[in-house]
């Protein structure tokens, strides 16, 4: 009973609407084209990429976020890296290169040729307006001395490095695994700054033998500013560069550079990718809407009426668009289904 009111009144509707396009053919050509063009337009002026992936995988209220603003605020960088490594919360902007030594050698011995790649990075520079920024002009500094915040990684190959110039030997440096002593008297935590590690046989002390992997984070200070964040971007974007030139000059050595923009740029180069992947996609729609839409009867078969399916339902694509950006909606790969599910359902409206 209910299904047959909702029919009649469908009917009904559509039956007026019908005699209301055609008595006014000029206003339904018109200003449907105009309306699509004008959001079309907006479209691509207020086209912006989404920058937080977070925003994509976790709802504004996750316990997660709440946790880790919780965790940013009692245990700030400068106050706990230099006693102890934390994942509870990620340090904002940040370079990190990780350099891997071919199977069997050992990294720790290669102490002046990291050290060299060490040196690059601080003194590699960003011009912004005239200015030219360092990584000591953008670093998180410590509240002790007010110097910047460096892995304790690099004491050791510092130490390394001065008993090679002494002509001592590197068993008098003792480097130990998870937990060493450094110079200053420190005990540091350097499990995720050293990596295939190879202990001492029988050692109590837990002395490394060879390591075949070093990690070294630089990282950046904000102050949550906008131009300081533009800055520490243009920063990590050189940064990558340079690990990639010194790459060249190491053949010893594999380079892998990592920052804090290299999740968000690889989930948005699946759109690069998916390029060709959705333009024979495309064509591959119009084609079977034309062939579903013939016959062959060529007074029954109306091919164009299939294109003209796709047509319509690309139309309305381009006007929510143009609505989304609007409202201050952000682009991210995964709309890019959207048009096929909407030319997919389109058949199951008739």
């Amino acid at each position: 009973m209910l299904r047959q009111v909702f029919r009649r009144g469908l009917q009904s509707f559509c039956h007026r609407l019908g005699l209301c396009v055609s008595r006014h053919p000029v206003f339904f050509l018109t200003v449907p084209a105009v309306l699509t063009i004008t959001f079309g337009l907006s479209a691509l002026n207020r086209f912006q990429p989404e920058s937080d992936l977070e925003r994509l995988v976790a709802p504004s209220h996750s316990l997660a976020k709440i946790e880790r603003s919780l965790a940013s605020s009692l245990f700030p960088l400068d106050q706990s890296k230099s006693q102890l490594y934390s994942d509870l919360h990620t340090p904002g902007r940040y370079g990190r290169v990780i350099l891997l030594s071919p199977p069997g050698d050992n990294i720790l011995l290669q102490a002046e040729g990291i050290l060299q790649t060490h040196r690059a990075v601080l003194e590699m520079k960003v011009n912004y307006k005239g200015y030219n920024y360092t990584f000591s002009h953008l670093c998180v500094l410590r509240n002790q001395d007010k110097k910047c915040v460096l892995d304790d990684i690099i004491s050791v190959l510092e130490d390394l490095r001065q008993a090679a110039v002494s002509n001592k030997t590197t068993a008098r440096v003792q480097v130990r695994y998870p937990n060493t002593k450094l110079k200053d008297g420190r005990n540091s935590f350097i499990g995720h700054q050293l990596g295939g590690v190879v202990e001492v046989p029988n050692s109590k002390d837990q002395r490394v033998k060879s390591a075949r992997a070093i990690q070294i984070t630089y990282y950046l200070q904000t102050y949550g500013s906008a131009t300081q964040d533009l800055i520490g971007e243009k920063w990590e974007n050189e940064f990558c560069k340079l690990m990639r030139k010194l790459q060249e000059e190491h053949k010893d050595l594999q380079l892998y550079s990592l920052a804090s923009f290299s999740l968000w740029r690889d989930f948005h180069k699946t759109s690069i990718l998916a390029r060709s992947k959705v333009l024979v996609s495309l064509v591959l729609i119009l084609t079977t809407a034309t062939l579903s839409s013939s016959m062959k009867d060529c007074l029954r078969s109306k091919p164009i009426l299939g294109l003209l399916g796709v047509l319509t339902v690309c139309i309305s694509l381009i006007t929510a668009a143009g609505i989304f950006f609007i409202t201050d909606g952000k682009y991210n790969s995964t709309l890019l289904g959207i048009p096929f599910f909407a030319m997919g359902n389109y058949p199951s409206l008739w």
